[in-house]
This record gives C-alpha cells, structure tokens and sequence, in this order.
C-alpha cells in the first residue's frame, strides 16, 4: 500500500477523533418536527430529483458519533430552511436501508454525501460537523462554481469574507465572454475543484481597480490574469506561467494551502492528497509553534510547490510521528514525507530536541538538494535458524525487493497484521502450502511469502485496505512502472489450501500443479464427497473471505 494511504487513514482517524469531544448519549434520528427529511428507498429518487441541492447523512441509530452529530445537523437544516430552502438536510437510516446505502458505497457512520440530482455522482462532504459550518459550506455550494463579481464594493467584501484559499480570473474589458476556450477551460477546472477552494471572475473596471490597489502585485492586462489569495492575506500570487488546463490545476494544487499551515479537520485532505511533500512541524505548545512560524512562512514561500509545511500540535496528534517513523515522546521534531515516492525524513531527534530553525532550514534545504537518506523501516532479517525452522519465505523492507522482483519465479506473498484475526487464522494453511512447494529452497519455482505490512516500509503497485492480502507476483509478469515490481494478481477467493492451490497453477507464470506436488509427498488427494467439500468451502468463505479492515 502506498505510504500515503496508510499514514492519512491514522492520520483521519486522528483528525477525528481530536475534532470530537466524544460520542453523544441523545438520539441519532433528527427530531421529526425539524426540517431533516427522512429518506426510504421509495421516495430517494423523487426527492433528490425535485431539490437541487440536498446533504444527505447515512447513519446507523446505535452510531455514537451520529447521535454527536444529530443536533447540530438539526440546527443547520432548520437554519437553512429559513434562509436557504432551496438547501435540503436529509438522513438515510442503513439499518432499514440497506440497499439504498449499499448502492451508495456506505461503510462507516455517519456518513455524508453533498447530492445534486440522482444524474450526478453524489460527492464525499468533507466539511466541518458544527451547525455554523454545516450552514457555511452548504451555501457555498450552492453558489455557481464560479462568482462573478460587479463592483469595487463586491470586490472588497468578497476578499474580505473569505474562508478558504480562492483563484481570481480578471478579465479584459474587450474580452468577449463564451467566445475563448481559456474561458470555458476555467470554468470546468473550478466545477471540477469547488470544494478545494471559492473561484470568482471579475471584468468590471471598479472592481478590479480595487483588487489591484489591495494587492500591490496584480497586474491586469490584454490577457486574462490569475491569481491565488489566502484568507486574511495581504497580496495575491500570480499565475505566470502560460495558462492551459494543465498549468491552472499545478497552480490551484500548489496555492490552496498557505505557506505555513495547521493541520485539522478542514485541511487535512488537502494535504494528505497533494503530490507535493509534506514536512511537518510538531509541537506542545503555541508558543513552540509561535516561536518558528516566520521561519516555516519564509521556508514555505522559498520552496512553493517543492514542500508544503504544516504544524501538527503532538498533543492531539503526537501517534502520527510513529507513522513517520519518529519517537512522539520527543516533541517538538520535525519530518518530512514524501507521499509520491513512499518516503519519510526525519530530523536526528536525539540532536535536535528542540530542532532549531538554523537545523531546520539546513535539513529542508538537503532535502530538496536530494542529500538526504530516507527513513526506512524494516523487521530485522531471518536468522537462519528462522529461515531453517519455517518453509514460508519471511520477508522484511531489508530482503523484500531482492526476493519479490526476482522475475524467475512465482511469488505468492501475504501481507499481513500482528493484530489481526483472519491472518492467524490462516498462518497453517500458509505454512503447509509453503511446505507443497519446497517454498524456501534455492530451486522453488514458487516461493510463499509473508510480509508484516505495519512493521515494514515497501512499495506495493496495489492499495492495502485490510489484512490478510495476499498476493501473486507471476514469473516473467508484466512489471508496474511506478514500483518496479511486478503486476501481481490479488487472491479474493475461500482461503482453503485447494483453492490457494488452483489460484497459483491458474495464474502463476509456471503453472506449477500443486495438487501433484503434494500427491508425490504423500499428500492425500482431495477425495471427499462433493457435498462435504462444498460445505467447508462455504464455511471457510463465511469465516475468512472478509479482511480485517485498517
């Protein structure tokens, strides 16, 4: 699984579990004299189809954090209904609609779904859960994607309001509107990229007057011009590079976070899905933070689009420095991740208990100077005795490219948990299919492996959303450009020792018939009534076919 996967889901789980002040004790329904609909799987359809713009909760009425959520979702949708009608607040209970929330890709609670109109895909809110902020999101979304402002008034107010990072296009006088593609290019990118930021287009003459006497560094022109501004900030970063579809979303991706930024519930994503590397800032106290802010501001705008850097307060957050491979007793410290390549950096906290911003600033320029080591971290390699003791080939970060890119060979790996279930489960079985193979001998044609995925920093070409997952690398198999390893082919079926069997004749580069393999061992041959055969299958598949989620 991709680094970055693993490390946003802690850090998701983290983001929310600080944002809540714990599972409420009141009702997770909406009080049914409140302006919250009540959607079943016969009216869904209608009632999305007639209101434009709908927030529908999935939940479950055991769900803890629903019943936290109950209030003040009650309170946006009757706030809503006074000022905004056209703005619905609706709850899907899954318990009774299971279909419904089937079809909807629901597995967790509560979960919220920004719908408009059962032709367009419903898109994930991720806004905040607070009556005020539920109110303020849905109006934004509400607005055209793109608002045009008309006066030097409108201008003023417009900056001045703003909640999130915005792009601003200022026209030309003679530019004539619907007749250039630029145009219709920046309309699609901000309907595309709504929830990421607030997108105006301005043309009147007062009005970009007035931007340009607030930010000293907009230069209008005979071309569209573009520029970024932050919330409270005093000037605005242009785009200058020359505009195409591809340069305005570099841009956007670049500019939607500030220089030095905090990461919460609102942020979070941003960063986490940005292509661009992370280096984070942890500390205790505001004061720690206060104290290097001008240096990670100066850092921030030195390095724009090659480093976006965040502060993290430790004490709500401290368990993601594990993720990053730091000691979170240590604070503050500071590191860098690289979601792209699947890398991390840390700053040696043992010099540096108290990082500096001279060590800071050192270390961050090595790091886009490509001097740095990363962070790597590995179980250590099989004794020998270990490798004697178990034909299951162990592999660790320190052995796993050597042995999973040896194209001669077929290599089944399951990755796995310490703390998981199924996996224990399945370790005998593992064990005698390894065994079938001669797995750990110099000469096997096919080696099963298995990987503790949490304990060990690898590139997978596939995401890991649970354990066990196992996979098969086949001999001479195509190979994935990104991780150098091969395509592999991911096992789903009933985790019997028949069927582990069949997946590596049917899809291994060898073909190698396990069957009669473990016949020629003295092996008994499947040979059970076919009714008692079919039953454990089932059993088996009842038992293990789910994972044990991350």
């Amino acid at each position: 699984m991709k680094f970055w996967k693993l490390s946003s889901y802690v850090l998701a789980a983290l983001v929310s579990a600080a944002a809540a002040s714990g599972p409420s004790d009141g009702e997770a329904i909406a009080d049914p004299n409140s302006a919250v609909v009540k959607l079943t799987t016969a009216d869904y359809k209608s009632f999305i189809d007639s209101n434009p713009l709908v927030l529908a909760e999935f939940f479950a009425p055991w769900c803890g954090y629903c019943k936290q959520l109950a209030p003040e979702f009650t309170k946006a949708a009757n706030a809503l209904n006074e000022t905004n009608p056209n703005i619905k607040l609706a709850q899907v209970d899954c318990t009774v609609e299971e279909e419904l929330c089937m079809e909807h890709g629901i597995r967790g609670y509560p979960t919220l779904k920004v719908i408009r109109g059962s032709d367009n895909a419903p898109d994930d809110y991720d806004g905040p859960r607070e009556a005020s902020g539920i109110i303020d999101y849905m109006v934004a979304q509400s607005k055209p994607a793109v608002q045009t402002i008309e006066s030097a008034d409108a201008a003023v107010a417009s900056v001045a309001d703003l909640k999130k990072p915005a792009v601003i296009q200022i026209l030309p006088a003679d530019y004539k509107e619907g007749k250039q593609k630029e145009n219709s290019t920046y309309f699609d990118v901000a309907s595309a990229r709504r929830k990421e930021l607030t997108f105006f287009t301005v043309q009147d003459a007062d009005a970009v007057k007035a931007l340009e006497d607030k930010f000293k560094s907009l230069k209008s022109g005979k071309s569209p011009v573009y520029i970024a501004v932050q919330p409270g900030a005093d000037d605005a970063v242009p785009l200058n590079d020359k505009f195409s579809k591809e340069a305005l979303e570099t841009f956007i991706t670049t500019e939607k976070v500030p220089y030095f930024g905090e990461i919460n519930r609102e942020t979070y994503l941003a960063y986490m899905t940005s292509p661009i590397p992370l280096a984070y800032y942890f500390y205790n106290s505001p004061d720690q933070k206060e104290a290097l802010e001008k240096t990670f501001n100066d850092l921030g705008k030195k390095y724009r689009g090659k480093l976006n850097f965040v502060g993290l307060d430790a004490n709500l957050f401290g368990r993601h420095a594990e993720i990053l491979s730091m000691d979170p007793e240590i604070v503050p410290l500071f590191a860098i991740q690289n979601v792209e390549a699947n890398k991390k950096y840390g700053l040696d906290q043992k010099k540096n208990p108290n990082p500096s911003a001279k060590a800071i600033t050192k270390f961050v320029e090595d790091f886009v100077a490509g001097k740095l080591s990363p962070i790597i971290k590995s179980q250590p390699l099989p004794t020998e005795e270990e490798v004697a003791a178990s034909p299951v080939v162990k592999l660790v970060a320190h052995n796993y490219d050597s042995i999973v890119k040896d194209t001669s060979k077929d290599v089944f790996v399951k990755y796995y948990a310490d703390w998981c279930g199924h996996c224990k489960q399945l370790a005998p079985t593992w064990d005698e299919l390894a065994s079938i193979y001669d797995s750990n001998k110099p000469d096997a044609n096919v080696v099963v492996a298995k990987l503790e995925h949490p304990e060990n920093d690898v590139d997978v070409p596939v995401p890991i959303e649970g354990y066990p997952t196992i996979l098969l690398y086949p001999a001479n198999g195509e190979i994935d450009e990104k991780t150098g390893l091969r395509v592999p082919v991911t096992f789903n079926g009933a985790r019997t020792l028949e069927a582990l069997i069949d997946f590596v004749k049917d899809n291994g580069g060898h073909k190698v018939d396990g069957h009669a393999l473990k016949e020629a061992k003295g092996g008994v041959v499947e040979d059970e009534d076919e009714e008692v055969v079919e039953e454990k299958k089932e059993e088996q598949e009842e038992k293990d076919v789910d994972h044990d989620e991350l």
